[in-house]
């Protein structure tokens, strides 16, 4: 068997092993220097346990280690997991490593691993990362199509000893080492399960910091270094999530230096440079923002309805008056800088700006009667955004007339509205990919077994999933990857969705803090360094 300290991106094998090298790496981290206290400017999270939440990706990374990380580059590397091997990308062994502990004292299991998986993947919990079980053996009888199941627990995740799980999937899968990751593979201390709403509110982790109290709502989340913590040891001493209904209130607090580190809203990527300088930080995510359809609405139905408003949005004009150019318009569903990711051209015809050739395809399509809705999270920085879109829409098809903006208070809301279909609208979508694969987005938005796929207006049809299984189960990346691009081209076929840009994940820091760097999916708050 071949060994690796972590996966370089893609590595598609036969017989996969990744493992821990040498004693140094027995603790992963350094021990902990600086001190201090430094704040984070968020929106109110959905939930606080990593198996339920959608939204709280800091929050959780600070209360939570997860079995592997990405950090800011595209490898994996391993965290609580001592290994992670498999012969045929089908059945896998996870080891995780021993003297990991809860911040209750209780040590990090291997069961502890499975009752969280186990109740991520049970139907009636209503988790929302329900679905990235969907490929372990076990799920379809934990998610019968009609009735209650009639099993509890995965019959594919096996408890081995204290430190091993075995895992067996329905189908072949080289990309699972990336997919441990996501938020439905964290583990849940026995305690969580006394009272899970309660546990929700203040939960015990095993992660750098713990929680200094319970989570007061729409107002902060405090936490503390963990010092029993085995992985690498956050250089400051406290941590306080801010809650803003606004992020354009956060943004503000930030230049005023009341608030440490804060996303920056779309409306401010035009003066950023000159209120931070150097302290503004943007990451190349991989990462598509793309308008939505309610598919269940029939005023949708006519595929031509879609490409026309499609032409009539003039993406380079919004980028530069909105975004200062940092976006990049894009021409197909997936962000370019994985392998296979950013396919020019994809889109074809219908992601060029041609307001003649978009006023045709409406009439074409019977026109359109009344006002058009496009709906959006509230508070959190895309009122200038889609204002300009909805000018676009209204500027250059002669058919609509009135565009009516619908706002939700931030993404909780949001999500519910999209996951119940009461949108009645279109609306905006958007997924930066959880792991550097083309699979990743493509299985979470556009498939049938994504958690995400409400985003997409609940889009699903059965032979972009048979292609996306395929590529799954590719030998090698390059095929893989060829086959996430036919399954691309085939959800184009649908024009499910209008992609609008490649994005970027964009931060700004106070002069309180330095040493601020931002992961593949979250911001590194172990390296931040609270300044003298």
């Amino acid at each position: 068997m071949s060994s690796w300290r972590g996966l370089p991106a893609l590595i598609v094998a036969a017989v996969l092993v990744l493992s821990a090298c040498g004693s140094d790496d027995d603790n992963p981290g350094p021990a902990a220097s600086g001190g201090g206290s430094f704040s984070v400017g968020v929106d109110e999270p959905d939930h606080l346990t990593p198996n339920r939440m959608t939204g709280a990706f800091n929050e959780v990374s600070a209360l939570f280690a997860p079995l592997v990380k990405f950090g800011d580059s595209s490898e994996v590397t391993l965290l609580q997991a001592e290994s992670i091997e498999s012969d045929d990308n089908v059945h896998w062994r996870i080891t995780i490593r021993d003297g990991w502990t809860w911040h209750n004292g209780e040590p990090v299991t291997a069961q502890n691993y499975a009752d969280a998986w186990n109740a991520t993947a049970y139907a009636p919990n209503g988790w929302a990362n329900n679905g990235q079980f969907s490929n372990v053996v076990g799920y379809d009888e934990l998610n019968p199509e009609n009735g209650d199941p009639e099993a509890e627990t995965l019959s594919g995740v096996n408890v081995v000893d204290e430190t091993t799980l075995e895992v067996t999937l329905k189908s072949a899968d080289s990309q699972f080492p990336f997919k441990l990751k996501l938020p439905g593979f964290y583990a849940l201390p026995e305690v969580a399960f006394e009272d899970l709403d309660a546990y929700d509110e203040a939960p015990v982790g095993n992660g750098p910091f713990q929680m200094d109290g319970a989570w007061e709502h729409d107002v902060e989340i405090r936490m503390t270094r963990f010092e029993d913590y085995q992985g690498p040891q956050p250089n400051a001493d406290e941590l306080v999530f801010r809650i803003y209904s606004d992020l354009n209130t956060a943004y503000t607090d930030a230049v005023g230096g009341v608030v440490d580190i804060v996303s920056v809203p779309q409306e401010k990527l035009r003066q950023v440079e000159q209120d931070f300088g150097d302290r503004f930080i943007p990451f190349q995510a991989v990462r598509l923002d793309w308008l939505g359809f309610p598919l269940w609405d029939e005023r949708f139905e006519d595929i031509r309805i879609r490409q026309a408003i499609s032409m009539a949005i003039d993406r380079e004009e919004v980028n530069e008056a909105i975004f200062a150019g940092v976006y990049h318009p894009a021409s197909s569903f997936h962000g370019a800088n994985v392998i296979g990711g950013g396919t020019e051209g994809l889109c074809g015809e219908y992601c060029e700006f041609n307001p003649e050739r978009a006023n045709e395809l409406m009439d074409e399509a019977g026109g359109w009667d009344g006002s058009l809705e496009l709906w959006y999270p509230g508070g959190v920085g895309y009122d200038q955004t889609f204002e300009a879109l909805a000018n676009q829409i209204r500027q250059n098809l002669d058919a609509i007339d009135d565009v009516e903006l619908k706002t939700q208070p931030g993404f909780a809301a949001f999500i519910e509205d999209l996951s119940e279909q009461t949108v009645t609208g279109m609306f905006r979508g958007g997924w930066g990919s959880l792991y550097p694969s083309m699979q990743n987005q493509l299985t979470e938005v556009w498939s049938s077994m994504g958690v995400g796929r409400a985003g997409a207006g609940s889009y699903a049809e059965d032979d972009v999933d048979q292609l996306i299984l395929e590529a799954d189960a590719a030998p090698t990346s390059e095929e893989a990857a060829e086959l996430y691009q036919q399954a691309e081209a085939r959800i184009f076929e649908d024009f499910p969705a209008v992609p609008l840009f490649y994005a970027t994940y964009n931060f700004a820091h106070s002069e309180n803090v330095s040493n601020v760097t931002i992961g593949f999916d979250e911001i590194e708050l172990t390296d931040v360094v609270v300044n003298d």
